[in-house]
């Protein structure tokens, strides 16, 4: 279970396939008068990894909107995240945890956050071993972020940044998944180290080659998709159409959203096409 949901926190999912390699789609026809593009990022990347496709600057500066998943420019939202990832009441998880597994957890904590289960363990078990999972699967300090450097581009351009969601709903998502499982992500996170590395490598690798068919591929080989697919990724590309369909009718938007939320039967594209648009990758 640990593969798909890592790669659900990462919102690297994917679903049916298109022919061309690209990260960027141009969104045209059914009445729009200008054409609006999307983006698919990887929200964590080490900065040897990072690169902007050539195409990104010209095309955000042809529009008037950027959508991110959420608006990153909100003054309160690291306040509201805090809040979204703390357990109710602010209780402590090691409760819940055997001494042999608190051991290994709170050992693992400290090697990598610097602090223990003491304090980290107020934390929701998802949040927890997301953290960790980042900070032991990624090869560098401090990895980049697609979001930061596209809203500068946007910023230099004076264009408006928008949230298809807020950060209240794109956090509660994660309390579907049953809080046993909750800990049982956290367990595999500290103990199977080498084999989040390999999986964090490889959907990297397949992100650069801006690949979407490895990309499916890669999220089929992971157990238990069905059980959480709906919530972490269907649920929420049906209900940014609506918002994009009607901002588009109005002004050209840049949407900038994790990569895998592209494709699919109820991929951001296919619903896109779906409304009567017409898809394009831009080489």
């Amino acid at each position: 279970m640990k593969k798909f949901i890592l790669s659900s926190i990462l919102l690297l999912f994917v679903g049916l396939t298109f022919a061309q390699n690209s990260l960027i789609w141009k969104i045209s026809g059914n009445g729009l008068e200008k054409p609006s593009y999307l983006f698919g990022t990887i929200h964590v990347i080490c900065p040897d990894d990072f690169f902007i496709p050539e195409q990104l600057p010209l095309k955000l500066k042809e529009c008037e909107q950027l959508f991110l998943e959420i608006d990153m420019s909100d003054p309160g939202l690291m306040q509201k995240m805090q809040a979204g990832m703390l357990n109710p009441q602010m209780k402590n998880i090691k409760a819940d945890l055997s001494e042999e597994d608190l051991k290994v957890i709170n050992e693992t904590l400290v090697k990598a956050m610097g602090a223990g289960i003491d304090q980290l363990g107020i934390l929701k078990p998802w949040a927890l071993s997301t953290m960790v999972s980042i900070k032991l699967g990624l090869d560098c300090p401090q990895p980049a972020q697609y979001e930061m450097e596209i809203m500068k581009l946007a910023k230099e351009s004076e264009i408006p940044l928008l949230g298809l969601e807020t950060i209240e709903e794109q956090l509660a998502m994660f309390d579907n998944i049953p809080y046993d499982e909750q800990l049982e992500l956290l367990m595999e996170s500290v103990t199977d180290v080498e084999e989040n590395k390999a999986l964090f490598r490889k959907m990297v690798d397949t992100y650069k080659a801006q690949d979407i068919d490895k990309l499916y591929e890669f999220i089929l080989e992971q157990d238990d998709m069905e059980d959480f697919a709906e919530f972490l990724l269907d649920k929420r590309n049906e209900n940014w159409i609506p918002v994009l369909t009607e901002t588009m009718s109005k002004k050209a938007c840049f949407v900038a959203v994790g990569a895998g939320h592209l494709s699919g039967k109820k991929g951001v594209l296919q619903l896109l096409k779906d409304k009567g648009y017409k898809v394009e990758a831009v080489q």
